[in-house]
């Protein structure tokens, strides 16, 4: 039986936070009356370039709306109060989507807050803050038929069940920074975080999730010279430890039932440690790059409701990596890379399809070797040319192994994830901007992807001709990798013009063309290809301290029906979710200096 009586659900209490808005323009006049100034009056740190930035030349305010097609808007405030080497901004959002497919509406109320301070003038500390609360419903994915009929249907079993997800989350961090040294070539970072998360995840289940984070991070830089050559050594590690409790109901059509079917108790423990040596071999044309990372992962879970069962996993890697780059010539610069990755499952993907065992059994981690070569150059560079002032481009190609891919596949609406043998990935990138005269650019960018299972047995679920779903052994070997495209193609015009001195106008129009998704390990089916236009222009404004931004524009300019991604590996073969229609947006903001 869902849940009765007078208790607001949370999806409710969410909606009924509209209060923060004018509470934050309350709370900005508020500080602006104090203006807090550090004692170190104008001090600044010496690596403030390198860290999030808090502070402001100015006191500003700035309200901000977004609208568009399907209900879409997004409305907010941005506070900055600057004083000194202090710095305090705040930004409350919301955000509200109808969604282009059925059952696909999501809301949120986003909040930041961030204060630096200079305590000295080579050191600097931060507080940050984040909340986020809102709701996203899930309209599943649809047959080859369905999606023919209409791609803009919902699953109808996401539609009886009420797929959504739920979520409160905040979090806290503080960070600290300090350069010393002779000449302030050694600096240490470190920084602390906490974190609550409470969220529901209603599908075939309704499962309820809090989930505590803590965690530690911390880094040594030097950049000393090391036998009179250019250097910077880094060290530095993480722990986090994050405890959770998991309930799970029954899902009466989208609602919390009385009937408690699970309760699991999980704790996952990390640390991790790396070092990285930069060295400059000659002058200011080659570098050595060295590097290693360990990482140490352990999960463990076990059922409240059954205390006998119980389980833990433990994954644990070393994973070295090289790097040479080396400048032709000023402009031009090439570039060799050798790394080694290593990924553990997440908790959420260790979940098992064996209602025998909490945590999957056959699921391991994931290595991956690379080699990697790159070209980047500034081939034109001629401010005072006419015609094209400037030219820039760079190429990428990568060749990876991987052993034991982490492979999602998905059962009647629920996700879980199984390891591929072998997959080979070979890449090719390329991009390049040019200024054809002045303000007017031109981008082009282009990728092929050549991923391969080289070998690839497993155990598969599908739907036989009665409609059951059966496990069957399989062989993938020789398959391309689905839900990735061969080909993609991007080009971009984009112009802007200052009409006086405090007024400017933006266009840009781009295009986009995606290569078909093989939609499974089986390579059964494959979408068609999409090609999108998009336009946009917008007009800025400055007066004195008042400050006006409007602008406009048409994604998928053509209406162009096509898959955005594919549900890969759907025993069930619902692969195909779409793409957004043809979709109206425009933004106004305003903003004042103080």
């Amino acid at each position: 039986m869902p849940r009765k009586g007078g208790q607001k659900t949370m999806e409710e209490s969410l909606n009924q936070h509209h209060f923060i808005l004018p509470a934050l323009i309350l709370g900005f006049l508020f500080l602006r009356s104090f203006n807090p100034v550090c004692a170190q009056e104008g001090a600044t740190s010496v690596a403030a370039k390198d860290r999030p930035d808090v502070r402001h030349n100015a006191d500003t305010l700035r309200q901000f709306n977004e609208f568009g097609s399907y209900g879409l808007f997004i409305n907010g405030i941005h506070a900055g109060l600057h004083g000194g080497s202090a710095g305090l901004q705040t930004t409350y959002s919301y955000r509200n989507f109808n969604g282009y497919r059925e059952h696909s509406n999501d809301y949120s109320h986003n909040f930041d807050l961030g204060y630096q301070t200079s305590p000295s003038e080579n050191t600097s500390l931060q507080i940050l803050g984040h909340y986020t609360g809102g709701v996203l419903k899930r309209p599943g994915s649809l047959t080859k038929t369905e999606f023919e009929q209409d791609p803009f249907l919902a699953d109808p079993r996401a539609v009886n069940r009420d797929e959504k997800r739920i979520t409160q989350k905040g979090d806290v961090e503080i960070r600290f920074e300090d350069h010393f040294g002779e000449s302030q070539e050694q600096r240490i970072e470190i920084s602390g975080t906490g974190q609550i998360e409470y969220f529901v995840r209603s599908a075939k289940e309704y499962k309820i999730t809090t989930r505590y984070i803590v965690g530690l991070t911390a880094r040594y830089v030097n950049e000393e010279k090391l036998w009179n050559h250019g250097s910077e050594f880094t060290l530095g590690g993480t722990l986090l430890h994050q405890p959770e409790r998991k309930e799970e109901y029954e899902n009466f059509g989208g609602q919390q039932s009385d009937q408690l079917e699970q309760i699991e108790v999980e704790k996952t423990s990390m640390a991790s440690c790396y070092f990285s040596e930069n060295y400059n071999l000659i002058g200011k044309k080659l570098n050595i790059l060295l590097g290693g990372k360990y990482d140490h992962v352990i999960y463990s879970v076990a059922e409240e409701t059954q205390p006998a069962r119980s389980d833990t996993k433990r994954f644990r890697a070393f994973t070295p990596d090289i790097s040479l780059k080396y400048k032709i010539i000023p402009a031009v610069t090439i570039q060799a890379t050798w790394e080694m990755k290593f990924r553990n499952p997440t908790d959420r993907e260790l979940e098992s399809p064996d209602p025998a065992y909490l945590y999957n059994q056959d699921l391991k981690s994931q290595t991956t070797n690379t080699l990697k070569a790159s070209l980047k150059g500034d081939l034109v560079k001629n401010r005072r040319s006419l015609f094209l002032k400037s030219w820039v481009a760079d190429a990428t190609i990568s060749v990876s192994q991987i052993e034991n891919e982490i492979v999602r596949y998905e059962i009647l609406g629920d996700e879980y994830f199984r390891n591929a043998g072998i997959t080979n990935r070979f890449r090719l990138n390329f991009h390049t901007r040019l200024e054809i005269i002045s303000n007017l650019n031109l981008s082009a960018g282009y990728s092929f992807s050549h991923y391969v299972y080289q070998s690839y047995i497993t155990q598969s679920w599908e739907e036989d001709v009665t409609g059951n779903i059966v496990k069957l052994n399989r062989d993938f070997s020789g398959s391309t990798e689905p839900n990735i495209p061969v080909n993609s193609l991007n080009l971009a015009l984009a112009y802007q013009h200052q009409v006086w001195e405090t007024c400017s106008i933006s266009a840009k129009i781009s295009y986009a063309r995606l290569g078909g998704l093989w939609v499974d390990d089986a390579n059964s089916e494959k979408t068609a290809a999409s090609n999108l236009m998009n336009v946009f222009a917008g007009f800025n404004m400055k007066f004195g301290r008042f400050i006006c931004n409007i602008s406009g524009g048409v994604s998928n300019l053509f209406n162009q029906v096509y898959v955005v991604t594919a549900n890969m590996n759907s025993a069930d073969r619902r692969f195909y979710n779409a793409g957004s229609p043809r979709d109206f947006n425009g933004s106004v903001n305003f903003g004042y200096t103080f």
